[in-house]
């Protein structure tokens, strides 16, 4: 996700040239109406008011008055900003000609309370084969061996799903699996990317073509007119075969959009169990739209269900849920301690 963040700030950044300023400085810039466009685009077009029990028409009425009060346009895309908070929702994003906001919410809980972060980088490399990590050239992948009495387990940290392996990725890990009992493989902060690379990769924990979720899209005005559910699946690859080795997922809060996809995915791979924390959602794709005043507004218009028809929206439970800060902070991470001692019993 942090890679689609920049490519809008780019994006915008070529929008908002000197030609394209001064356009919108001549567009309708009252604030009012400004308000009322995207507090409607809201209302009409955003997928989960309902699902997550937001009175949106109370925030209409909270927000109003201060609307009316705004003394300049900085002021106003403050309060716009403190509006699409209210949706907790990271897919959420408004980007003005002076400033970008980004919805940031979906790491604290209903009090604000930040989530347990689960996971240090710090402290990876203590659980290695001679305390070595490795990083095929322009990759997003992390390996390394971890050596268990007289059993050898792959350890892999995927940090970003930002598109699909390298044959030079895939060679180096195919090398380090070929002769290991299990995979520890760990999504732990990763915010996403792209959606087809999930399902490219999950392919590999497959033996059958299976049915992993449903997609929907709005489709009227109503909070709960969408299109008839889509169904999604997985098919095994013909290559890179990991189906037949035991494999323990790591997640956490940080396990975002397309990595929260590739989680709810992997629950129905033959070999798999999620350890850590529970994932941090994200189970929808992001729409652009603009306000009378040129804003960009970005926010989600389609969901993504698992194949029970449960919202992902909101995260993954994990198989077993293990809270690591305090150990972490002594050193210890005990989520991959926890990897290590189920691969174990495998």
């Amino acid at each position: 996700m942090k890679k689609i963040i920049i490519t809008l700030l780019f994006v915008s950044a070529a929008l908002f040239s000197c030609e394209k300023y001064e356009s919108i400085k001549t567009q309708d810039t009252d604030y009012k109406k400004n308000f009322e466009h995207l507090w409607t685009l809201v209302d009409e077009q955003y997928c989960f008011l309902d699902y997550k029990n937001i009175d949106w028409d109370q925030v209409k009425e909270d927000f109003t008055p201060r609307v009316e009060a705004a003394q300049n346009e900085f002021e106003f895309f403050r309060i716009l900003s403190e509006t699409l908070d209210i949706l907790k929702d990271g897919h959420v994003w408004m980007i003005s000609d002076f400033q970008a906001y980004s919805c940031k919410t979906f790491h604290y809980d209903e009090n604000g309370v930040r989530y347990p972060k689960n996971f240090d980088t710090s402290l990876l490399r203590q659980y290695m084969k001679d305390k070595e990590l490795y990083t095929p050239i322009d990759s997003e992948v992390l390996y390394g061996l971890i050596e268990d009495g007289d059993r050898t387990y792959v350890y892999i940290h995927y940090s970003e799903f930002a598109g699909d392996w390298s044959n030079n990725t895939y060679y180096y890990v195919e090398q380090a699996l070929k002769d290991a009992d299990g995979i520890i493989f760990d999504v732990r902060d990763n915010p996403g990317g792209d959606v087809e690379h999930c399902l490219n990769l999950a392919s590999h924990f497959f033996t059958s073509k299976e049915l992993v979720g449903h997609t929907a899209t709005k489709s009227g005005p109503g909070h709960n007119d969408f299109t008839e559910k889509k169904a999604l699946y997985v098919k095994p690859t013909k290559q890179h075969d990991w189906s037949s080795k035991p494999t323990i997922l790591l997640t956490n809060r940080g396990v975002y959009s397309a990595a929260n996809f590739f989680t709810s995915i992997l629950r129905y791979a033959p070999n798999v169990t999620q350890v850590g924390g529970k994932s941090g959602g994200g189970g929808a794709m992001p729409m652009t739209h603009y306000l009378p005043n040129g804003w960009l507004v970005v926010f989600p218009s389609n969901t993504l269900y698992d194949r029970d028809g449960i919202d992902i929206e909101c995260g993954i439970d994990p198989d077993i849920l293990i809270d690591a800060d305090a150990e972490m902070a002594n050193g210890r991470d005990i989520i991959i301690e926890r990897a290590i001692e189920e691969l174990r019993k495998k």
